[in-house]
């Protein structure tokens, strides 16, 4: 069984340096590297983490995942260079990071997770159990189990392991998937 709905957190999740990090002369504009990164006004790159570059390419391409709602849960500080770097990532075969997510299901403010991950749920129908959410914060990830919604905490990005892990033993409604943090769950 699949999840009906994928969200992702961005800053330390999908890409880092995390937003705030680029204060003090940094942020937007974003350009586009060669090699995929983007820079900002300063100079510092913005990397895609693990293998978010590809799995978000394979949401795009492969039929299996047509029927999933693609979404984001982020409480970063800068919503505006966030949505920038959405529209700038590109992630293969024509398709920028914009492409794959839901345009309707982009929840970039600071509000708890479970909040945004209810937003989401009521936009898209999709009830809470059926979503699979990835962070690399381990209270967001304490919050969002809270509500019953399948967690894989990510500490080192969305990597292919953590992705496909989360995926073996989905659903796991309430339940956090990934290396434990000594002990915290």
């Amino acid at each position: 069984m699949l999840p009906r709905c994928f969200v992702f957190d961005l800053d330390g999740c999908v890409w880092d340096p995390e937003m705030y990090e680029l204060w003090g002369g940094g942020g937007a504009p974003f350009k586009p590297n060669k090699d995929g990164s983007l820079t900002d006004r300063a100079g510092t790159r913005v990397d895609l983490l693990g293998d978010v570059k590809n799995i978000m390419n394979e949401f795009k391409t492969l039929d299996k995942w047509k029927e999933c709602k693609i979404c984001v849960a982020s409480s970063c500080d800068e919503p505006e260079w966030a949505k920038e770097c959405i529209r700038k990532f590109d992630v293969g075969c024509g398709f920028m990071l914009a492409d794959v997510f839901d345009k309707d299901n982009i929840e970039i403010y600071k509000r708890s997770k479970d909040f945004h991950l209810k937003q989401i749920s009521k936009k898209t129908g999709v009830p809470l159990e059926e979503m699979i959410f990835f962070d690399n914060q381990t209270n967001n990830c304490h919050t969002v189990a809270g509500v019953g919604v399948t967690v894989v905490y990510t500490p080192d990005g969305v990597t292919r392991k953590a992705f496909q892990e989360g995926l073996d033993k989905f659903p796991a409604p309430g339940e956090i998937i990934g290396p434990s943090t000594r002990g915290r769950w």
